[in-house]
């Protein structure tokens, strides 16, 4: 839940890929006419703030969301933080695998704090960075871990 809301916030790539309608008549989505070698791309950033697909507080993080069974399909559709289709990110499976256990370990081992006061500001491009992000992070207490 958490991992999915972190990557609908805050996804890696804002733009979306670039594709590009092929020579012939054309294509139409959504009742729009597009012309051949017009390109287009589906803004990742702007799909997963859309507060008509999130509701009114899609700005905000809310793993809630994720719970079992309250994901309209218009949302399961419009979470694409790896891209869609034959072009879409082809380590997906391995990226999901590792945080969920990069975040599990850490987040086991070691308490955050966020030092930072504000919204976290961002560098566009096709990789949308964080600018800067000060955390404070120690070993919890307790019994030692391996």
């Amino acid at each position: 839940m958490v991992i999915n809301e972190t990557l609908r916030i805050h996804s890696t790539s804002a733009v979306g890929l670039p594709r590009v309608v092929p020579p012939g008549p054309g294509v139409n989505i959504c009742e729009h006419y597009f012309p051949p070698l017009t390109v287009l791309s589906v803004p990742t950033y702007t799909i997963h703030h859309s507060t008509s697909i999130w509701g009114p507080d899609a700005g905000s993080f809310n793993p809630d969301r994720w719970a079992e069974g309250t994901l309209t399909d218009q949302q399961k559709a419009a979470f694409i933080p790896f891209s869609v289709g034959p072009r879409a990110c082809v380590g997906r499976n391995i990226a999901e695998m590792e945080l969920a256990m990069i975040v599990a370990t850490v987040v086991k081992r070691f308490e955050f704090e966020l030092r930072e006061e504000g919204e976290l500001k961002t560098r566009e491009g096709f990789l949308r960075k964080p600018v800067e992000c000060r955390v404070g992070m120690r070993r919890r207490s307790g019994r030692r871990q391996r």
